[in-house]
C-alpha cells in the first residue's frame, strides 16, 4: 500500500477523506527474532500509511489503527472483529 501511495503525486488526494489500518502481530509473542526486530525498528504499517495519505493531501478522519491477528493468514484475535467493526463505524461517522 505504501508503495502504491508513493506513486500518487503530492496533492493528488487533496481534500480526500481517508483512514488507515493494518493487521498486526503482537511483537513480543513472535517466535522469530528477525520479525520482532523488524516490528520494533520499523513499527507497524498503519502510521506509515497514514503519513503517506497525508503527504498526498488526504485528510485522515481518525488516527491510524491496527488490529491483531493470530497468525499470518489470520484470523483476527478474539475481540478484534468487534473492535474493527466499531472502528469502521467511527470512520463512516467521521467522514
Amino acid at each position: 500500500m505504501i508503495d502504491l501511495l508513493k506513486r500518487v503525486s503530492t496533492g493528488g488526494l487533496k481534500g480526500v477523506k481517508a483512514a488507515a489500518f493494518d493487521t498486526r502481530f503482537e511483537a513480543g509473542k513472535l517466535d522469530s527474532g528477525a520479525l520482532r526486530l523488524l516490528i520494533k525498528t520499523g513499527g507497524y504499517a498503519a502510521p506509515r500509511i497514514g503519513a503517506a495519505l497525508k503527504k498526498t493531501g488526504g485528510i485522515l478522519v481518525l488516527p491510524p489503527e491496527g488490529f491483531f491477528v493470530e497468525d499470518t493468514e489470520g484470523p483476527l484475535k478474539g475481540g478484534e472483529l468487534d473492535r474493527a467493526a466499531a472502528w469502521a463505524k467511527s470512520v463512516l461517522q467521521a467522514g
